[in-house]
């Protein structure tokens, strides 16, 4: 096992001895894979749900697997997109020569420069979004090279409720009929938005419809995660109370970023052979919170005072579920009508401080809604 000097990793994956359980869920993923069925994966945000796509990728596939992994949540079009397939296909492949040879020559519309490191020999490659002038084509040219390759290929594409608000009209049905004659590619959709995903895969009119099977990613389960926290504290030298970790996943309702971020600054306040106690827990929240207090007042700057107002009565209830355009709700806080409410809300959305999970509005951040309590 590699010693980090933290070992609880926040926004990566390292390595299975620092992944948390997943037992499960790992276990159904590679199910679905060896058995040749697409699947969309979803989970609220920054709950794991591309960690445990690593981590399958990493441990649990046979050999005569090839995987692929992007995230095109910051993409705005489909030239983004091909653009961050072809460089992770490129990275993958380009260590491999006879076979980055053969990429190279089935990819034509791509100009990607080739060349050799002095002193290792191996060949590097560089390859701009400038390069992307034909992106269906790019994307053709690609997937013909995958279903033409010796080893079965997994693609997984993370945020891929993305497609949904992308400048082109046809990217669904551009990709479903790419996608939908496809051999020897699989394809995992992962993403956050419920409702968004649910549209794209559930819509009897939609391209997309009854081509996947689902898997919803949930919370580790509390115990396991205790149970994870005080075996890396313990291979370190050091404790922690498992009350505190009960408290801080009952504050973070079990999100996994949030739990691993409070666990590295609880793992630092204590020397080899020294105790985190339950008394740390107003310090790891504060520390968390502050670190990120400019970022909160120029957010909170940019609403509208009616959005403040609604945002601050959520922040007053987290970390409960609300129907926010309830009367109870309404009255509580004196917000005056659910029109005034509602249009509140969809601004909140439309910024992405809340997100839409099943019709419920919950927060994106919630070291946010902590901030807001606090200040």
């Amino acid at each position: 096992m590699k010693q980090l000097s933290n070992p609880f990793v926040i926004g990566k994956y390292v390595d299975k001895d620092y992944f948390c359980d997943r037992e499960k869920e790992s276990e159904l993923l590679v199910h679905h894979i060896v058995n040749g069925r697409n699947v969309t994966m979803m989970s609220e945000r920054r709950l794991g749900k591309t960690g445990l796509i690593e981590h399958v990728f990493a441990n649990r596939l046979p050999s005569e697997y090839e995987t692929f992994l992007i995230d095109i949540y910051t993409c705005k079009n489909l030239r983004e997109m091909v653009y961050l397939l072809a460089n992770e296909v490129f990275k993958k492949i380009s260590k491999k020569q006879p076979l980055l040879e053969r990429l190279l020559s089935v990819v034509q519309s791509l100009k990607a420069t080739l060349s050799y490191n002095p002193i290792t020999g191996q060949p590097e490659f560089s390859l701009g979004l400038g390069e992307i002038t034909q992106p269906e084509i790019t994307l053709d040219e690609i997937l013909r090279y995958l279903e033409t390759s010796d080893k079965v290929c997994v693609v997984a594409i993370d945020e891929f409720q993305k497609i949904a608000s992308f400048e082109e009209d046809n990217v669904e049905a551009l990709l479903r009929t790419k996608i939908q004659h496809l051999k020897n590619i699989q394809f995992i959709f992962a993403g956050s938005e419920h409702h968004l995903l649910e549209s794209i895969f559930n819509d009897p009119a939609r391209p997309f419809y009854n081509s996947v099977v689902f898997m919803q990613l949930l919370p580790i389960d509390q115990n396991e995660y205790i149970r994870f926290c005080q075996r890396l504290f313990s291979l370190y030298g050091k404790s922690v109370s498992e009350t505190l970790v009960s408290r801080l996943y009952d504050c973070f309702q079990g999100i996994t970023w949030y739990l691993q971020l409070s666990m590295n600054e609880a793992f630092t306040m204590a020397e080899r052979g020294g105790h985190v106690g339950e008394d740390a827990y107003e310090h790891i929240l504060n520390h968390m919170v502050d670190s990120k207090r400019f970022t909160f007042e120029d957010r909170y700057a940019s609403l509208t005072e009616k959005q403040k107002t609604v945002l601050q009565a959520v922040a007053a209830e987290f970390p409960k579920e609300l129907t926010l355009t309830s009367q109870e709700f309404i009255t509580k806080y004196n917000l005056k009508t659910a029109s005034s409410v509602q249009t509140a809300i969809k601004g909140l959305t439309e910024k992405g401080i809340l997100n839409d999970n099943h019709g419920m509005k919950r927060p994106t951040d919630l070291l946010f809604m902590l901030w807001l309590k606090k200040y």
